[in-house]
């Protein structure tokens, strides 16, 4: 059995999919090969398409990741690169889901096959799930060129104003779907807490990128953290403030 370059030591079967989705907008030849050995990759994995389309035909369908809230988003983080993207003439869109894997091989293979498409005439790389577009450059760079895995270059950790508890602080990810688990959403913090909340999520995500799993009323016990907060599994798949289920965490207070 071959050993992964990649391994989840804590994995246990969620019985859930690792739902992946990447656009990467360029100018590519009609027939184009990928040196699997150069770029790291087995292929595609099984239950993952990829379809290349012209942009501007692309961009007629609803979920067009450069239009709408996200689309928004992009604009806003870096006008250049999202002009870029939207001038280019095509656009490979790769979407699939696979069972729960047991190492994050599949994922190093979508890695080094996007990091091919960026050195093919790829010149910006979207990825929905983190609301986030690399330059080609910073595909290769970030996430290709060390071959190992940072559960950040794969998930966000975002704090924003929580607008059910005024005054304090939502700390919330996204981007856990692609792991086969659930993201994480802690409310009520206090502003001076949010250092810690956010050490709190990352705890969170590296353990379940590692193919962990959190019941359902598990109790924090961490280090200094207040005591009292208990995990619930809250949301869906289709709650648009994660595309995900979620561990719904309340900060005491």
């Amino acid at each position: 059995m071959t050993t992964p370059a990649w391994p989840r030591p804590q994995w246990q079967d969620s019985g859930d999919a690792a739902f992946l989705l990447w656009f990467v907008f360029g100018d590519f030849e009609e027939d184009f090969r990928i040196d699997a050995q150069r770029w790291r990759t087995r292929g595609t994995p099984a239950g993952i398409e990829v379809v290349r389309y012209v942009n501007r035909e692309l961009a007629k369908w609803d979920g067009y990741p450069l239009a709408g809230a996200l689309g928004s988003i992009l604009y806003d983080e870096d006008s250049r690169l999202f002009e870029q993207a939207r001038r280019a003439p095509q656009c490979v869109m790769l979407r699939g889901a696979i069972a729960d894997p047991p190492d994050l091989d599949p994922l190093r293979d979508m890695v080094g096959t996007i990091a091919a498409l960026c050195d093919l005439g790829g010149v910006a790389v979207v990825d929905p799930q983190t609301l986030s577009m690399l330059p080609a450059a910073d595909w290769q760079r970030r996430l290709f060129a060390r071959d190992a895995f940072e559960p950040r270059d794969h998930v966000l950790i975002l704090c924003s104003e929580d607008e059910r508890h005024p005054g304090r602080l939502w700390v919330h990810t996204r981007g856990m779907r692609k792991f086969a688990r659930p993201d994480v959403s802690v409310r009520n913090v206090p502003p001076a807490d949010a250092n810690l909340a956010g050490e709190l999520a990352e705890r969170f995500v590296a353990f379940q990128c590692a193919g962990g799993r959190v019941e359902h009323g598990r109790e924090i016990e961490v280090g200094d953290l207040p005591d009292g907060m208990r995990v619930e599994h809250a949301g869906s798949d289709d709650d648009p403030e994660f595309n995900n289920r979620h561990l719904a965490l309340r900060w005491p207070g």
